[in-house]
């Protein structure tokens, strides 16, 4: 009986989720990227930064950030630096800030409470959590529209401003916003929006 062989060199490249180790036409917006973030490889705890990505469908902005990463952390292992990306869906819990903190603080600590915490003890456990870890994160949020759309202008200020709020202690999360389009930003009243719009990269078709 003859055995069928897959017409295949690697079966893993059809999956949704693989991001190729080059992604022809995007170096200017890797190098970009790399640029806006060097810093977390310098001096990981003196400041943050918040970096939107936006672009129509099917023009790569996860698979970018995805790439870019996973290139970061490789690095960052390199120096003995605790780094982590994290990457999120917005839409796959629903836009809703808890939910996604739960899924954030169950990637340092699985046997974390699900249940009895607030959005915002949330996003203060995580804090103490990196503290005492003493580690830096990257925190992509994904269709980051859905996010806008459920949470608004309250959620997107108190995340963007979190750091501001611990003076003279070690900056902990960065953060990447992806987003089909920036007129998504128009629903935030001017505070929020401000802290959003300063690192805009566009992907064109």
């Amino acid at each position: 009986m003859m055995r069928h062989q897959s017409v295949f060199k690697d079966e893993a490249k059809l999956d949704i989720n693989y991001v190729p180790h080059r992604l022809p036409h995007r170096e200017k917006e890797h190098r970009l990227l790399m640029e806006f973030f060097n810093f977390l490889l310098r001096f990981p705890e003196r400041m943050t930064q918040r970096v939107i990505i936006t672009g129509d469908v099917g023009t790569g902005k996860t698979a970018i950030a995805q790439r870019f990463g996973a290139e970061i952390t490789r690095e960052a292992n390199k120096r003995s630096i605790n780094f982590h990306y994290v990457h999120v869906n917005c839409r796959e819990y629903r836009g809703k800030l808890f939910l996604i903190l739960q899924h954030v603080l169950a990637i340092f600590r699985p046997n974390f409470p699900r249940r009895g915490y607030s959005s915002e003890e949330l996003l203060v456990a995580l804090i103490q959590i990196l503290d005492e870890a003493d580690a830096s994160v990257i925190l992509t949020l994904d269709e980051f529209d859905a996010f806008i759309d459920q949470e608004g202008s309250d959620a997107v200020y108190k995340l963007t401003r979190l750091q501001e709020m611990r003076v003279d202690k070690p900056q902990r999360i960065s953060f990447i916003f992806i987003l089909r389009d920036l007129k998504a930003a128009e629903a935030l009243d001017s505070s929020a929006r401000s802290t959003l719009q300063r690192n805009v990269i566009s992907l064109e078709k």
